[in-house]
């Protein structure tokens, strides 16, 4: 069975973060929702002439722009030397709660799907108990990823057409990758084959329901202004929420699925009297949402998707 979305053509190319996109509403096939291909959809957000839609029949969100966007292109043609601080310190708290839980005192094969600039297989290199490997489809990324950072393990490609022998990793991870893939079967399908029995797959994901709620908030307050970040609609195909994320793992073949609680990214800046006041407030917001979906039995979780889930037994079912 192939993708539900597999039959829709695309509508148009990406175009700049914060700009109107010519042609956004233009409708040329009807769009058919990646988790239940129903067609009926109502409008909940609209970014730079891009609506963001919400399935009828299964309450899924998602992009209206259906073009694929062009992630080999991502980081341009050279990543510049030096710290990026985003995507190293920013997250490096984050990366060490992961640590904690799934590398500390154990050993094993791990693959990160979407790897980037390398900095979470670089942070790895202290756990030498583990073979740390990394795939990514930029070429700029990746060369930065090597000569860099020295990670030689990484591969440029996409995961389907990688050379990565079948179930020979205890865990793949993919962090904020899955939100930006139009089409996530294949993807999943083929990190299952990747994965030994019981092996473990990780994904960070944005959680649709607090990232409308503050895309609205910021409409709200000061309208749609050039350069912010919404819902970023044309380089997000999907947005998850815990219901729709669980349903497209399991019929990926995938078991137990279950939401965890990681420390946020940190300020971006790094440095100045933002990064001072912004990390206390992010650090003491991600204790209140733990607390409150600890209490809530998980079932109120505004917090990021931090899924874990076990490969099954049973072969996908798309």
């Amino acid at each position: 069975m192939r993708s539900p979305v597999d039959s829709v053509d695309p509508i148009r190319s990406p175009g700049s973060p914060g700009e109107a996109v010519a042609g956004a509403n233009l409708r040329v096939s009807p769009l058919h929702c990646l988790m239940c291909e129903g067609v009926q959809h109502r409008t909940v957000f609209t970014e730079f002439g891009i609506d963001i839609l919400r399935c009828k029949s299964c309450g899924h969100v998602f992009s209206s722009f259906r073009a694929d966007p062009h992630f080999a292109g991502f980081w341009g043609n050279e990543v510049a030397a030096g710290e990026h601080h985003y995507w190293s310190k920013a997250r490096a708290r984050m990366h060490r709660d992961f640590f904690e839980r799934f590398i500390a005192g154990r050993s094993g094969r791990l693959l990160d799907m979407g790897s980037g600039l390398g900095f979470f297989l670089k942070a790895m290199a202290p756990y030498r108990d583990w073979d740390a490997h990394g795939c990514e489809i930029s070429p700029a990324a990746v060369k930065y990823a090597r000569e860099q950072l020295g990670l030689r393990k990484v591969v440029c490609s996409p995961l389907q057409d990688a050379d990565l022998p079948r179930a020979s990793f205890d865990i793949i991870t993919m962090w904020d990758v899955l939100d930006h893939i139009l089409r996530p079967d294949p993807l999943l399908t083929h990190c299952h084959a990747l994965l030994k029995n019981d092996g473990i797959l990780f994904i960070r994901t944005p959680n649709v329901t607090t990232q409308l709620l503050r895309a609205r908030v910021m409409q709200a307050v000061r309208g749609i202004q050039p350069g912010k970040k919404y819902l970023q609609a044309s380089d997000h195909p999907h947005h998850y929420s815990m219901r729709s994320i669980r349903t497209l793992l399991q019929r990926n073949g995938f078991v137990d699925v279950a939401f965890i609680h990681l420390h946020p990214i940190g300020s971006e800046s790094g440095t100045g009297w933002r990064a001072a006041f912004v990390s206390p407030i992010k650090n003491m917001s991600f204790q209140i949402l733990r607390a409150l979906a600890v209490c809530s039995g998980g079932y109120l979780n505004f917090d990021n998707l931090f899924v874990v889930a076990r490969k099954g037994a049973a072969a996908p079912s798309v």
